[in-house]
């Protein structure tokens, strides 16, 4: 039987959840936690398939949850529920990445269509986490100021985050610009995460999406100079309520 966690401090959305997947029993057993902190507990004690969470949460919220998730259980696959404030933001999300985003209100056929997709893509031997673009984009969108530790191999490397920007980028002997581009190339890294952003000056002065476009062209580069085929995938995956 698989394990589908949710993670959401509104009991409601909770309940409305299991509610509604309840039907699916058959193919999935429901999982609740009220908090980032609650879900790793979980997860340490469940063999868990999928993820799906709020950002925002008290005790441990979302992004900290992805943090864990990525560093500790990359093979766990994770939906992230949201709700945007402005236009200004929803044009903002270009997911690149295995997750997958849905707005509150949540579509419930939506969300469940999805779900049975993922379980049955893991049953096929599916690898799939949170990767780094991805929860840079996530750390943009929720303006948070804070500092990802990014581990590949051997390799380190730091960005810094300051209100949802990324303002500064180390690792080697590469700084900024340069060094963001290293990191983004890396395949299957771990991130950590912590509440504070370590650097004042704004460094970086490319938005984003320009960094993570080209961080991702590098990456595309250095698999085919191995011979590794990149499988192609469609830049959205923000799914929104119809």
């Amino acid at each position: 039987m698989k394990n589908v966690l949710i993670v959401d401090d509104d009991a409601v959305t909770r309940g409305l959840l299991s509610r509604v997947l309840k039907p699916h029993s058959d193919d999935f057993k429901i999982l609740t936690s009220n908090n980032g902190k609650e879900a790793i507990d979980i997860i340490l004690a469940n063999k868990i398939d999928l993820v799906i969470t709020d950002i925002q949460m008290p005790e441990m919220d979302g992004l900290q949850l992805l943090s864990y998730i990525s560093s500790n259980h990359p093979e766990i696959p994770v939906f992230v529920m949201t709700a945007f404030e402005t236009p200004e933001i929803k044009s903002k999300i270009d997911i690149i990445g295995s997750s997958q985003y849905f707005e509150k209100p949540l579509n419930m056929d939506t969300l469940t269509d999805c779900i049975l997709e993922e379980i049955n893509a893991g049953a096929e031997g599916k690898i799939s986490g949170i990767s780094l673009a991805s929860f840079m984009q996530l750390v943009e969108m929720e303006k948070k100021t804070c500092t990802l530790t990014v581990s590949y191999r051997d390799k380190k490397g730091y960005m810094y985050f300051k209100k949802g920007e990324l303002i500064s980028a180390t690792t080697g002997d590469l700084e900024n610009e340069k060094a963001a581009y290293e990191m983004i190339s890396w395949d299957k890294s771990a991130i950590d995460i912590i509440e504070v952003c370590k650097k004042n000056i704004k460094e970086i002065k490319l938005p984003l999406m320009s960094l993570l476009m080209e961080g991702l062209k590098i990456k595309d580069e250095k698999n085919a100079e191995n011979g590794i085929k990149t499988p192609l995938k469609p830049l959205k995956k923000f799914i929104r309520k119809k």
